[in-house]
């Protein structure tokens, strides 16, 4: 999560969280923001947040009326891309293209493939429990820049915790 917080812009000051869990990220942003939206389909609805939305449910069907005409300056799918498929990822990639400002940012984190080797052997031997493995279906990162290549620019892209981990930074098409 840090490498996303480092790629905020410093004037950034309404954020959208996909796949927000309880909410951590958000409320990590708090002192700094004038909105923070999220949703995420096991979101506890008891999780409230000052200046938020906070809904449950799927991206982008969950996305309401009342957030149409919001505009975020960044949105964050963290640890989340790689439980979507390609035509969710389609449709999310055209969503958050209405959602960002002009100048608005995607910032997004994908584990490598190899990822899922270590935590299906973490699974065998009991040190985790569940983490949604069946959803990863096999994603490959690569294939994240084309697909929301389609409503988004790559701005960035790097590797980091020794090469097990992605972070894109994608911006709105103009």
């Amino acid at each position: 999560m840090s490498v996303a917080l480092q790629a905020i812009p410093k004037n950034a000051g309404v954020f959208f969280d996909i796949g927000c869990d309880d909410a951590y990220l958000l409320k990590k942003l708090s002192t700094r923001a004038t909105r923070l939206d999220g949703c995420d389909p096991a979101l506890d609805t008891s999780t409230t947040l000052q200046n938020s939305i906070l809904l449950r449910g799927y991206f982008p069907d969950v996305v309401s009326n009342q957030l149409q005409q919001q505009k975020y300056d960044v949105i964050f799918a963290l640890a989340v891309f790689e439980h979507f498929t390609e035509e969710a990822l389609e449709n999310s990639s055209k969503k958050i293209a209405e959602m960002l400002t002009d100048q608005g940012l995607l910032i997004v984190t994908v584990p490598h493939p190899f990822v899922d080797k270590i935590l299906d052997l973490l699974q065998i031997f009991k040190l985790i429990d569940g983490q949604a493995l069946e959803e990863h279906h096999g994603f490959d990162p690569r294939s994240l820049s084309e697909v929301l290549s389609k409503h988004l620019i790559l701005k960035d892209h790097q590797h980091f915790q020794f090469g097990l981990n992605n972070l894109y930074i994608f911006m709105k098409r103009p």
